[in-house]
């Protein structure tokens, strides 16, 4: 599998470059923003051409397949015009910054006969395996809330250049569209239910866009929980995830391993892949991939569905 790496910055050189090579796939083009990132990235790759335009990227044909590492607004048509070309997508997260956005993708998908992967790579930490298995497993019983939370300390701490961060219409917003599209995934990924309905609290300290971000959540099955994303979190990462079932209590964070409350210390698995290997197999097998469109689809859902509720002041269903 031959990508094209559409979006070349710290991103795409830290995470998934070297997600393309642990996968055993090639990156063939790279287009950015700027020259200089492209060639950076084509450069720490060691091999592959530097397009200027990422719409010839897409198209040439030494390329399989897309990778999308843009600013979020970019997304969408980065990805419908690489489908449209016939070619495979893996797209940073969020898939786009509107759930219309989102179904414009997977229209295109569809109508194109390509598979279509989001980055949702939180899923795929041993811990968070891990825990999905024992609840698949009823080693809680049935959920019946959760508490989860993601944080560091803002986006100029590891990709400082990348001031589109706080700029609403290149991002869509500020940590909850960032970090809290991961949690949603996380959750509905451990436990297995859908988000229904939403209530949120915004608060910013970085201009137009929100840094805390606490969302408090119904699942399809009545359980509740609250998700509580960060760009404060100094020092940080802070890591945390808590299933409560009927049963069990499931808990980790920073400083628990991955723990079956009262006392059971749960075994990580070794070998838990990634999106990109998601890709590879649905494109060779010819399978539906584990983790699909709909799934990033879903996370912008409640994401969208959280800012409506904070704007409006009340609880808010999720498309």
């Amino acid at each position: 599998m031959r990508f094209a790496v559409v979006g070349c910055g710290r991103a795409a050189r830290r995470l998934h470059l070297p997600a393309i090579r642990a996968a055993g796939a090639e990156a063939t083009a790279f287009a950015s923003r700027t020259r200089t990132s492209a060639e950076r990235a084509r450069d720490e790759w060691g091999s592959g051409v530097v397009v200027d335009a990422w719409e010839d990227a897409v198209a040439r044909d030494d390329v399989d397949a897309v990778a999308i590492a843009t600013p979020n607004r970019l997304h969408r048509d980065v990805a419908i015009a690489a489908m449209q070309a016939g070619k495979h997508v893996l797209v940073d997260k969020p898939m786009a910054t509107t759930v219309k956005e989102c179904d414009d993708m997977l229209d295109a998908s569809v109508a194109n006969d390509v598979v279509l992967v989001p980055f949702q790579n939180t899923r795929f930490a041993p811990a968070f395996v891990a825990a999905h298995d024992a609840v698949v497993d009823g080693r809680i019983g049935h959920v019946t809330g959760v508490r989860a939370a993601f944080g560091h300390g803002g986006p100029h701490g590891w990709a400082p250049d990348a001031v589109w961060f706080f700029d609403r219409a290149e991002s869509g917003g500020g940590c909850l569209i960032d970090l809290g599209v991961h949690l949603v995934d996380l959750v509905r990924y451990v436990t297995g239910h859908e988000i229904v309905e939403v209530a949120a609290e915004l608060h910013s300290h970085a201009g137009e866009v929100e840094t805390d971000a606490q969302l408090l959540v119904r699942f399809d099955n009545r359980a509740i929980g609250t998700l509580h994303a960060s760009w404060s979190a100094r020092p940080g990462p802070d890591h945390q995830l808590t299933v409560i079932g009927t049963d069990g209590t499931l808990h980790l964070d920073n400083r628990t391993a991955l723990t079956l409350l009262p006392k059971d210390r749960l075994p990580l698995p070794e070998d838990v892949g990634s999106p990109y290997d998601v890709l590879l197999d649905s494109v060779r097998d010819g399978v539906p991939p584990v983790l699909s469109g709909q799934d990033g689809r879903a996370a912008v859902a409640v994401i969208e569905a959280a800012y409506r509720a904070a704007d409006e002041r009340r609880t808010a269903t999720v498309a």
